[in-house]
């Protein structure tokens, strides 16, 4: 294990890693996202009349309802940027298993990389959860081979993230150059390749991601991202987020209401995990981006350890508040029954959806060196 030595983040890990297993994972899962994609993914039923719905439903009835932002945003999430990504990750670590060295394997697995924050087959699954539950206390529900399917790609997506080692697969696709000690440097941000610092500008040698010392504009670019963020965060969660019959009456609710609701049907474990993923995960990320930014601003040299291991808690966790969109795209195509029985968005699902991928790309954009480059002039 090698561990930075300013914030004592873990740099590179190998104990748990494997390119074999993480190639199986991928491997698997991205055979299973075939019929997952493919199959019926959940069945209703309310007085012998039957509705059926695919993954790609949820995008489908989105749109239908009115809402293109929201079909937009699930389709890619849950439907094509897993496909892509399980892809280009098993097409990569392939190649490599044979001894192949093509030039296109480093931007292929940057890519690759890159989509492991916004392919959530694994959130899916916790949004798929939520919705059987909160169909099965008002009507007939069935998982279909669809969903059998995406819950273990969803099991094994989780699997691919804990056996791969980035660090080993990027020395694989191309060995870190050495420099004579003194001279200037600057690390690629996408594979972390070194660079003689006059190289700025130009592309990556490894991943082909253009080099700069420091994310550009990065505090500009986050500040206004953050503040778009929190100001959508009041009418994320005064207004209701969707609609689903309960006792055959159309109920509006809103993200705490959707809690209390799971809470009063004795589904304790789902309700705190919702309320973490839909209420206290936003705020903190919100205020972890917050104290961030102002430390850089402020020339701050206090708790810069805490700080940066906050910024990194905030950048794993951001992508888990996309529960509730899922949860409505999952219920949605099989909820169109009559003016009684049906489920639909309302009118703080896009504000919601949109907090989220704001302080998603908020911390992406945020640069965590920043903080001890002002604490440096500080001094």
């Amino acid at each position: 294990m090698i561990r930075c030595i300013a914030c004592d983040h873990t740099l590179e890990r190998t104990s748990g890693r494997s390119a074999t297993a993480a190639l199986a994972c991928s491997a698997a899962t991205l055979l299973l996202l075939v019929p997952a994609n493919l199959c019926t993914f959940l069945t209703t039923n309310a007085f012998g009349v039957f509705r059926h719905s695919v993954v790609a439903s949820s995008a489908i009835a989105m749109l239908d309802d009115g809402w293109p932002l929201l079909a937009i945003v699930i389709f890619l999430f849950a439907v094509l940027f897993p496909v892509l990504r399980f892809a280009m990750l098993t097409t990569v670590l392939e190649s490599l298993r044979r001894g192949r060295e093509d030039r296109w394997l480093g931007p292929v697995f940057r890519y690759a990389t890159m989509l492991e924050t916004w392919a959530m087959p694994d959130v899916f699954l916790l949004g798929l959860a939520v919705a059987y539950f909160r169909l099965a206390a008002a009507i007939s529900v069935d998982l279909g081979i669809g969903a059998y399917c995406y819950i273990l790609a969803g099991i094994l997506a989780l699997f691919v993230r804990a056996t791969l080692d980035k660090a080993d697969i990027w020395e694989r696709i191309a060995d870190t150059h050495a420099f004579a000690p003194g001279t200037p440097l600057i690390g690629c941000i996408a594979c972390e390749q070194i660079h003689p610092a006059p190289a700025e500008g130009t592309r990556c040698a490894r991943c082909g991601k253009r080099l700069h010392a420091r994310k550009f504009n990065s505090i500009g670019r986050t500040v206004a991202l953050t503040l778009a963020a929190a100001i959508l965060y009041f009418p994320a969660n005064i207004y209701p987020l969707a609609t689903l019959p309960i006792g055959f009456q159309p109920t509006r609710y809103t993200v705490l209401e959707g809690v209390i609701d799971l809470f009063h049907a004795n589904l304790y474990g789902l309700a705190l995990l919702v309320l973490t993923a839909s209420f206290a995960i936003p705020i903190l990320k919100l205020v972890g981006i917050g104290w961030c930014v102002s430390s850089v601003i402020r020339r701050s040299r206090k708790r810069l350890v805490a700080k940066t291991r906050v910024y990194r808690t905030v950048e794993e966790i951001g992508r888990w508040s996309m529960v509730d969109p899922f949860v409505i795209g999952c219920f949605t195509p099989v909820m169109h029954y009559n003016a009684l029985i049906y489920g639909r968005a309302e009118a703080a699902a896009v504000p919601f959806t949109a907090v989220v991928i704001l302080t998603i790309i908020g911390a992406k954009t945020f640069d965590p060196r920043l903080m001890w480059d002002a604490a440096g002039r500080a001094q």
